[in-house]
């Protein structure tokens, strides 16, 4: 398992679920060379899910960083990246099941009613 530099930022938060990475001291995430994160799905704070990324990266011989949750993430393949490269090419949200979208949404209907 490689630590790689993530170029993502987390914003504010949208729901209580959502996927765990594991932060270095330094900011970096463990991932491999593909650019595939370690992650886990879990509600924020489920103590037993943290627990199991951690035993994961103690696996890996690593002992420091901490566990940061990323609300409204969702773990994905390889085929569901390409189709959402594709929905990003045609001009709609990459992801269909985008809680921000969702929430947007349902924030326009009750607004025009």
């Amino acid at each position: 398992m490689d630590i790689k530099r993530s170029s993502v930022k987390v914003g504010p938060e949208e729901t209580t679920l959502g996927i765990y990475v594991w932060e270095m001291p330094d900011g970096r995430w463990i991932g491999d060379d593909d650019g595939n994160f370690l992650s886990i799905t879990s509600m924020k704070n489920n103590r037993s899910r943290i627990d199991a990324l951690a035993r994961e990266v103690r696996s890996y011989g690593i002992y420091e960083g901490k566990p940061v949750f990323l609300s409204g993430r969702r773990k994905i393949d390889d085929e569901e990246f390409e189709y959402q490269q594709q929905r990003l090419k045609w001009g709609l949200t990459p992801d269909p099941l985008d809680i921000g979208v969702y929430k947007e949404e349902i924030g326009k209907a009750n607004r025009q009613k």
